[in-house]
């Protein structure tokens, strides 16, 4: 028999409340893991009472391997410490390998911003044959530096 009302110590919680699941937005993606090694081997632990007691007491950590321009392999360790650590930046904070490519965005994303703000620019853009000789140069360039580098 179901008790209707609360009672000392009780809450009567109603039907109509969902479960404590939260969907993942559409835009994210999980990535689910193994995070320790032999986790399958080890004794059940007890005493973990918080997230941080869980994070201290496995010591999660993956090992993950980049692959770089010119096909070369770069292999990292991460760890997870916390939570944070699941994060975009918690893991590019981790990697040399993340970080150097964070930074090669960030100066593309920084040129590409002063270069649609430039007037000069674009007018250059605007105009067919300005836009085709300016193509041209930058390649010019760019095969002067490819040279440079291979002497």
């Amino acid at each position: 028999m179901a008790v209707n009302k609360p009672q000392i110590g009780g809450v009567i919680i109603p039907e109509e409340t969902s479960e404590a699941i939260k969907f993942l937005q559409e835009n994210k993606t999980a990535m689910v893991g193994k995070f320790t090694a032999d986790s399958m081997s080890q004794a059940p632990v007890e005493g973990v009472q918080k997230l941080q007691d869980a994070f201290d007491t496995f010591q999660p950590e993956v090992d993950v391997t980049h692959e770089t321009e010119d096909g070369q392999e770069v292999n990292e360790t991460l760890f997870f410490q916390n939570l944070t650590a699941f994060s975009k930046q918690g893991i590019i904070d981790q990697s040399a390998f993340l970080q150097a490519l964070q930074a090669e965005e960030d100066n593309y994303q920084s040129l590409i911003k002063r270069l649609m703000s430039n007037k000069a620019f674009q007018k250059l853009l605007a105009d067919p044959q300005a836009k085709k000789a300016f193509i041209d140069a930058l390649n010019v360039m760019a095969k002067e530096l490819d040279d440079a580098d291979a002497n």
